[in-house]
């Protein structure tokens, strides 16, 4: 079984000239001893050299996985697209490259959810904000069209990563057009602006996050 990343092995990386590169994230969850949560760690291929193609992330067996990490689930969040230009991390595991069912990743953080069967069931529920503990800024580019989801309560989430797991013929060029596909809970809003200067959107520790139900995913920024 590899071993589980040491918290304290953190270090500090940046990738430039991102968006539109294709990723991937492999969760592996393991259930809390009481209730129906479950605790995971993240392992993703972001800011890699050489890029993952989707139909090496589709290749990707769970059964396996989940025998390899001694996991309680598996969820494969991708293959994806990333929307912002830059991004700078904290990775686990001293930034370690590993070998994730043959596809290079790094240890990118640490989620939890409140339910680990409802997260994993199709009616998984979009809109529904979770907390993923994180060090992160994504950085999107003055001149950038950026997509975002605006919450009843005023909160703000921008896309980080589109999804090609549900729609896999989605493309970036027909994101403007998203929110006409959407199902958008009552209060809720998609809107597609384009930034007058750079947008730099931070986690410390908690990056507040929401899916829609084509499994894009947005970061709260406001």
């Amino acid at each position: 079984m590899p071993a589980t990343p040491a918290k304290r092995d953190v270090i500090t990386l940046t990738a430039e000239n991102l968006h539109g590169v294709p990723h991937g994230e492999v969760v592996v969850f393991t259930r809390d001893t009481d209730g129906p949560g479950a605790s995971s760690i993240l392992f993703n291929t972001l800011g890699l050299p050489g890029e993952m193609t989707d139909e090496q992330f589709r290749a990707l067996d769970p059964e396996q996985l989940k025998t390899t990490y001694s996991a309680d689930a598996i969820w494969l969040n991708g293959p994806r697209r990333a929307l912002m230009d830059a991004a700078t991390a904290e990775f686990l595991d001293g930034g370690r490259v590993t070998s994730v069912g043959g596809i290079p990743m790094r240890t990118v953080g640490r989620v939890h959810v409140p339910n680990l069967d409802l997260f994993l069931s199709a009616q998984r529920p979009p809109y529904t904000e979770l907390t993923v503990n994180r060090t992160t800024d994504w950085v999107f580019k003055q001149g950038r069209e950026i997509h975002e989801l605006v919450a009843p309560s005023g909160a703000v989430y921008v896309m980080q990563s589109m999804s090609r797991h549900v729609d896999p013929n989605q493309e970036i060029e027909q994101l403007p057009t998203l929110g006409q596909r959407l199902k958008l809970p009552q209060g809720w809003q998609y809107r597609v602006r384009t930034l007058e200067e750079d947008l730099v959107v931070p986690a410390r520790g908690d990056a507040h996050i929401v899916f829609d139900e084509f499994e894009d995913n947005y970061q709260r920024h406001v």
